[in-house]
C-alpha cells in the first residue's frame, strides 16, 4: 500500500483513498459513519457542498458539530449540491494526512444540464487524487512544528543533520517538513535526493485508455501541505472546471494545484500508442542556502491499451520560445524568462457564458467589503494566524445554537488589541444576511526577513467569484519575489491585521483588473506572498461556516477563523436529538447535595445562590481566566463554611 514502507495509517472501509461517492445532483446523500479508532475523535467534511438548511451536516470538528468519539455512530445526510468534481475528508485534528479522504463525485442530470456548460462526449471518466505521503503519523510532525521543533526532523539524536524549509523558484519558503512520497490514488514511489526511485516493485496507478478518443479526469488535492505541478508527457490538458465549476476550456501543458482544490480537465489521445507518464512534481526548487535541488516526484501512468505492459520512457513535454508551455494557477507571477513557460492566474479564467458576479447594491448597507490577512504572527515564535489572531476552537459548536452568551463557549477577542498585537481566541466575522460580500484575502509578511508561504484559502458554505488575482512585485527575468503589493495599505504595522485599500477611491466595482463579466466559481484559491485576492459572494446561507488555510498543519496552528452568517433566528435549528458537547462544571454545593442523595427539585437553593454569583460576579470578567478561577475558589470557601460534615 502506499510508498511500500511500512507504517500506521487511518483509512475508510479498508481503503486508501476511501471509497468514491458518485450521485446526481439533488440526490439526498445519507452517511452513517462509525468511528472505529481507538483514542481520537472525527468528522467528515463534505468538501464542495453549501450545506444549504443543513449547516450541521458540515463536519466540522468544534464548529459545526461534536467530534464522533470512537466506538460511536454519526448519520450525516445533505442534498448533493452544486454538480461538479468535489471530494470528503476528515476535518478533525490532522487525520486527513493519515489517509482519511475520498472523492465525492455530483453528476449533472439531463434536467439541470445548460447547454453552454456542457463537455463533448467522452470516452472515460477518471478520478485522480493526489496526495503528499509521510512516513510517519501527522501528529508527529505536527507536534514538532508546534513546538518549533522542525530542525529535528531528521531525528532528535541526529547531531549532522537540521532541517531548514525549502523554496519555490521564486524564493519564498515550502513546506516545514520534507517532502517524503507522492500518491496518486493511494500508490506511489518514494525518490532519494537524486530522484532515483527506492523500490519500482512497488505498483502505481494505471489509466487505460483507447487512441482518437476523449478521456475526461478529475484531478482532487487532498495534500497536506505541497502542491503539485501535474502533466501527463505528450499530451495537453484541456481545462473544463475548477472546483465543480465549469470554465471556458482553456489549453495548457500544466496544472499546478494547491491543497483543496480540484481541476476537469480531458485529453485527447492522439499520439501514438504507447506508455506515458502522468506527473505531479512539488514546486521546490532550491534549500535555505540557495542550492538546487530535485522536486518531489509523483508518477502514474497512462496506458494505451494496446501497448506493452512496461513502464514508460517518455519525456515531459518541452518549452521553447517557439513553443512556449502554459503552466495554470501559479503561486506566483513568473516563471524565469529562460523556463519559456507562463503563469495564466486562476482568475484569468473565465465561465463558459456570461455569468456576471452579484451587483453592488445602492443602498451601502447592503453591502460589505472585508480585508482578511493569511500570514504568520506572534510575539515571541510566528503563529499561523488571521489578522494577527491565532483561531481557538470553541469549546461548544456554534453550529448546534447553544444556550447562553457565545462567551460562554468562546475564547473572544478583543479587537482593539487584536489589531495591535498578536493575539490567541475564536476569531469570528459577522456578515448580515442577503448581504453582498467582497472579502480582500491578502498574504503579506510579518517581516524580519520571513518571505511567507502562499496560503490555499477554503470557504465553507459557499463558492464564490473569483473576480481578481494581485501580486507582489517580481523580477520577470529571474521571477525572483521582490517585495509586497503597494495596493494594500498597512497603517504602518509591520503585522499588517488591519489592511485598507491605498487608494481610497478602490471601493466595490471600482478597483481596476475586476472581472465583472464571465469571473470563474470557486471554493478555495491560492493567495499569493505578498499578493491579494478579491471575491464576492451573497451571504443567503445562515449559519457559522468555517474559512481557513488548506494547508493542514497552518489550519491547525490557527490560520481559521468563523463567519456567522446571518442571526441567529435566521439559522436552522439541528434535528431533534442532535449530538451535543461542551463545557462541564459543577460546584461544591452540587457535589454535597448528590452525596446526600438529593435530586434537582431538592437543590433549588443551591442552585439560586450559584445562578447570583455566575451573573453578578463572573460574567462581568469572563474576558479574564486566572480571575475566574479566582472567583469560583472564593465560592467554594464560602460555601464549605454552610455545611456540616456528612457522617
Amino acid at each position: 500500500m502506499a510508498d511500500g514502507a511500512y507504517r500506521q495509517a487511518m483509512v475508510i472501509n479498508g481503503q486508501l483513498p476511501g471509497p468514491p461517492i458518485i450521485v446526481n445532483n439533488g440526490t439526498e446523500v445519507v452517511v452513517n459513519v462509525k468511528n472505529n479508532l481507538l483514542m481520537e475523535g472525527l468528522t467528515i467534511h463534505w468538501h464542495g457542498m453549501v450545506q444549504r438548511n443543513t449547516p450541521w451536516m458540515d463536519g466540522v470538528g468544534s464548529v459545526s458539530q461534536c467530534p464522533i468519539n470512537p466506538g460511536e455512530t454519526f448519520t450525516y445526510r445533505f442534498l448533493a449540491t452544486p454538480p461538479g468534481t468535489h471530494w470528503y475528508h476528515s476535518h478533525f485534528g490532522t487525520q486527513r494526512t493519515d489517509g482519511v479522504y475520498g472523492a465525492l463525485i455530483v453528476l449533472e442530470t439531463d434536467s439541470t444540464k445548460n447547454q453552454k456548460d456542457q463537455s463533448p462526449p467522452f470516452r472515460g471518466d477518471f478520478i485522480v487524487i493526489l496526495h503528499d505521503w509521510m512516513r510517519e503519523s501527522s501528529l508527529d510532525i505536527n507536534n514538532r512544528i508546534l513546538s518549533e521543533m522542525e530542525r529535528f526532523t531528521p531525528g532528535y539524536n541526529n547531531t549532522d543533520q537540521c532541517f531548514y524549509q525549502i523554496r519555490q523558484l521564486d524564493g519564498t519558503e515550502i513546506g516545514v517538513t520534507p517532502f517524503v512520497s507522492g500518491l496518486i490514488n493511494g500508490k506511489g514511489h518514494h525518490y532519494n535526493a537524486a530522484g532515483e526511485v527506492e523500490n519500482d516493485l512497488i505498483p502505481l496507478e494505471w489509466f487505460n485508455v483507447t487512441r482518437k478518443s476523449l478521456f475526461r479526469f478529475r484531478l482532487i488535492s487532498a495534500s497536506m501541505m505541497y502542491a503539485f505541478r501535474f502533466s501527463i508527457d505528450n499530451h495537453d490538458l484541456h481545462l473544463l472546471a475548477t472546483d465543480g465549476n465549469p470554465t471556458e476550456t482553456t489549453i495548457v501543458q500544466s496544472i499546478i494545484i494547491h491543497s483543496g482544490e480540484r481541476y476537469d480537465f480531458y485529453i485527447g489521445t492522439y499520439p501514438k500508442s504507447g506508455n506515458y507518464w502522468i506527473r505531479a512534481e512539488t514546486l521546490e526548487t532550491e534549500n535555505i542556502k540557495g542550492e538546487p535541488i530535485v522536486a518531489g516526484q509523483v508518477r502514474g501512468v497512462l496506458h494505451y491499451k494496446t501497448a506493452p505492459l512496461t513502464q514508460p520512457t517518455s519525456q515531459p513535454d518541452e518549452c521553447s520560445a517557439v513553443e512556449p508551455c502554459n503552466v495554470i494557477n501559479c503561486p506566483f507571477r513568473y516563471y524565469p524568462s529562460d523556463n519559456f513557460t507562463t503563469c495564466i492566474p486562476v482568475a484569468s479564467l473565465k465561465a463558459p457564458r456570461k455569468r456576471p458576479p452579484p451587483e453592488i447594491p445602492q443602498d451601502p448597507s447592503k453591502f460589505q467589503e472585508i480585508f482578511i490577512n493569511f500570514h504568520f504572527s506572534g510575539d515571541t515564535t510566528l503563529k499561523s494566524s488571521i489578522n494577527g489572531r491565532a483561531f481557538i476552537p470553541p469549546s461548544t459548536p456554534p453550529m448546534i445554537l447553544p444556550k447562553g452568551n457565545l462567551s460562554d463557549h468562546m475564547t473572544v477577542c478583543d479587537d482593539e488589541e487584536c489589531e495591535k498585537n498578536h493575539c490567541d481566541c475564536t476569531y469570528f466575522i459577522e456578515l448580515t444576511r442577503n448581504n453582498v460580500i467582497q472579502v480582500v484575502l491578502y498574504n503579506i509578511r510579518l517581516g524580519k526577513g520571513l518571505q511567507g508561504t502562499a496560503h490555499p484559502v477554503h470557504f465553507h458554505g459557499h463558492h464564490f467569484y473569483v473576480l481578481k488575482t494581485g501580486y507582489g512585485v517580481y523580477n520577470n527575468e529571474t521571477g525572483k519575489f521582490i517585495n509586497d503589493t503597494s495596493d494594500i495599505d498597512c497603517g504602518g504595522s509591520v503585522r499588517c491585521n488591519a489592511g485598507k485599500w491605498r487608494d481610497q477611491t478602490w471601493k466595490g466595482d471600482s478597483i481596476p483588473g475586476l472581472n465583472l463579466q464571465n469571473p470563474p466559481i470557486k471554493d478555495t484559491v491560492i493567495v499569493p506572498v505578498g499578493g491579494y485576492v478579491v471575491i464576492r459572494f451573497v451571504a443567503d446561507n445562515p449559519g457559522w461556516w468555517f474559512v481557513h488555510c488548506h494547508i493542514e498543519i497552518h489550519q491547525v496552528e490557527g490560520m481559521a477563523l468563523m463567519l456567522k452568517e446571518g442571526s441567529t433566528s435566521d439559522m436552522v435549528t439541528p434535528p431533534k436529538d442532535f449530538k451535543t458537547c461542551g463545557n462541564f462544571w459543577w460546584s461544591h454545593e452540587e457535589f454535597v447535595d448528590k452525596l446526600a442523595g438529593k435530586n434537582e427539585q431538592q437543590s433549588s437553593d443551591v442552585k439560586q445562590e450559584i445562578y447570583y454569583w455566575c451573573t453578578v460576579v463572573v460574567l462581568p470578567v469572563v474576558f479574564g481566566v486566572e480571575t475566574i478561577i479566582i472567583i469560583v475558589m472564593c465560592i467554594k470557601r464560602r460555601s464549605n463554611r454552610h455545611y456540616t460534615p456528612i457522617n
